[in-house]
C-alpha cells in the first residue's frame, strides 16, 4: 500500500468513533439505590458541563438489585425495555459502570458465588455488544457504624467494628472483581474513608447506609477524576454546597484517585506503541512490542512511501538512506505513536540485476522451496532464511545449479526473508516468502 492510500486510511481511522475522550463520553450506570440517590449520574454530568465536557448517560438502578440480576437478565422492573442487557445493547458506550448491592461484597458466600461470576458474565456481554466500552467498578462505602451484614438466607459478614473496618472489606472485594476482568475502579469508598477519618463531615443519610447530598457529590467528584483523568479541584459546579465544603470534597476525590492511579487500574485501557527491528541487508524484520487490548489496529509508515497494517511486518527497501518508521497503535478511542530511524546501505543497481537472475517458488510454500537460477554463472552462493524476529533459521552454501531445493519441513508457518549472496562478487538478493 502506497503512502497516499495510507493517508486516506489514516484519515478515516482518525475520524472514526462517536465521541472523543477529551470532549464527550457516553456512560451507562448499572447499579441500585446507591447510584440513584441524589441522581448521581446527573451530578457527574453537571461537573462535566462545568469543565467544558459533555457526559451522555443512561442508567438502570432498581433498588436492592444485585449484579447477578443484571448478568442473568432478570427483569426486576417487569419492563423489557429497561433490562440491563437492553441498556448495554442500546449504545456504543465509552464506559459501563457496575455497582454491586452494598452488602454483597462483604459476605464471602455472595462475593465469590454471586458478585465475581456476575462481573465476569457482564464483562463478556459488554465486550460482545459494545467492544470498545471500558468497564469501571463503582467501589461503594461501608455502613456508618460498621456492624454485621447478613442476607435473608443467613449468610453473614464479619462483625465490622466501624465504618473503616467494613470499608476495607469492600475495597478488597472491588479490587478483586476488577482484577478478575482487568477493569478499572472508581474508588468512591476510599474517598469517603479519607473524609470520614480526617474530618467531621457526615456523608451518610439518616439511615446510616445511603449517601446524603455531600456523599453523592463526593462520589461524583471521584467519577469526574476517574472518567476524564481530570482533577475536579476548582470545578465551579458545587450544587447545594458552599464553596469551602465543595472544595474539600473535590480535593479528597483528587488525591484519592491520582495518588494511587495505578492501584485503581485506571490505565488499563491505554495503548502503548513500540517496536524493534532487525536490518538484514535491504530487508527489515519488525517486531511489534505494542501493549494494548484487543481489538487493536496497527498502521505502519516505513518512511519510503509504503505502509502496512499487519501486526508484525517485514519490509524490503529499494534504495539506500535513512528512513523514519512510524507505528500507530489504536485501541478504540485510545491511540499512541512511536517513531524510529532505520539506516539502509546496499548496492542497489548491482543487486537489482543480480536479483533478476532468480525465481523463488512456490510462494506461499508448504514443505519445499525451489530457487531457480535463470542466468547467474556457476559459482558458490550463500543462502540464508531469516524469520520475522531477525533470526537466521537456515544457512546453506550451494553451487548455482539451475534449481536449488530448500526443505521447509522443520519451520513453523509464517513470513521469511530468503537472502541469496554471491560469494565471489558480493552481489545479493532478498525475497519475502510465506510458509503455510
Amino acid at each position: 500500500m502506497k503512502l497516499a492510500q495510507f493517508l486516506i486510511v489514516l484519515f478515516v481511522f482518525l475520524s472514526m468513533g462517536s465521541s472523543a475522550q477529551n470532549d464527550t463520553l457516553k456512560v451507562l450506570f448499572l447499579g441500585n439505590s446507591y447510584t440513584a440517590y441524589n441522581n448521581l449520574p446527573q451530578l457527574v454530568s453537571s461537573l462535566a458541563d462545568a469543565d467544558d465536557k459533555q457526559l451522555i448517560y443512561d442508567s438502570y438502578t432498581p433498588g436492592g438489585t444485585l449484579l447477578w440480576n443484571f448478568a442473568n437478565n432478570e427483569n426486576t422492573a417487569q419492563q423489557l425495555d429497561t433490562t440491563a442487557m437492553h441498556k448495554i445493547k442500546s449504545e456504543n458506550w465509552d464506559f459501563v459502570i457496575l455497582q454491586e448491592q452494598s452488602q454483597v461484597p462483604t459476605i464471602d458466600h455472595y462475593r465469590y458465588n454471586f458478585m465475581y461470576p456476575s462481573v465476569m458474565k457482564l464483562k463478556d456481554s459488554i465486550s460482545h455488544y459494545t467492544p470498545c466500552a471500558k468497564i469501571m467498578m463503582f467501589m461503594t462505602w461501608g455502613r456508618q457504624n460498621g456492624g454485621q451484614q447478613c442476607s435473608p438466607d443467613n449468610y453473614c459478614s464479619p462483625d465490622f467494628v466501624d465504618f473503616s473496618h467494613m470499608q476495607d472489606s469492600l475495597e478488597s472485594a472491588y479490587l478483586g472483581a476488577a482484577e478478575a476482568i482487568n477493569a478499572c475502579v472508581a474508588p468512591v469508598g476510599i474517598a469517603w474513608k479519607n473524609i470520614i477519618e480526617n474530618t467531621n463531615t457526615v456523608l451518610h443519610s439518616t439511615d446510616q447506609s445511603h449517601p446524603n447530598y455531600r456523599g453523592s457529590y463526593l462520589a461524583a467528584c471521584v467519577f469526574h477524576a476517574a472518567l476524564w483523568n481530570s482533577s475536579p479541584v476548582g470545578n465551579t459546579f458545587t450544587g447545594n454546597l458552599n464553596n469551602t465544603e465543595a472544595n474539600s470534597l473535590q480535593t479528597s476525590a483528587d488525591s484519592t484517585v491520582f495518588d494511587a492511579f495505578s492501584k485503581w487500574n485506571l490505565d488499563a485501557y491505554e495503548v502503548t506503541a513500540d517496536f524493534n527491528f532487525n536490518v538484514f541487508h535491504d530487508s527489515v524484520a519488525f517486531t511489534n512490542l505494542s501493549q494494548s487490548r484487543s481489538p487493536v489496529n496497527y498502521y505502519w509508515d516505513f518512511g519510503d512511501g509504503n505502509i502496512d497494517t499487519v501486526k508484525t511486518p517485514t519490509h524490503i527497501y529499494t534504495s539506500n538512506g535513512s528512513f523514519t518508521v512510524r507505528l500507530i497503535a489504536d485501541y478504540c478511542s485510545s491511540r499512541d505513536t512511536t517513531e524510529k530511524t532505520i539506516n539502509i546501505s546496499t548496492t542497489k543497481s548491482v543487486e537489482h540485476h543480480f536479483k533478476e537472475n532468480f525465481e523463488i517458488f512456490p510462494n506461499p510454500a508448504t514443505s519445499n522451496l525451489v530457487i531457480h537460477n535463470n542466468g547467474t554463472k556457476k559459482g558458490t552462493v550463500k543462502i540464508e532464511l531469516m524469520n520475522t524476529l531477525g533470526q537466521i533459521v537456515i544457512t546453506r552454501r550451494e553451487t548455482t545449479a539451475q534449481n536449488i531445493n530448500i526443505s521447509l519441513n522443520d519451520l513453523p508457518a509464517g513470513f521469511y526473508i530468503v537472502s541469496i549472496r554471491d560469494e565471489f562478487s558480493g552481489s545479493k538478493a532478498n525475497f519475502k516468502i510465506l510458509k503455510k
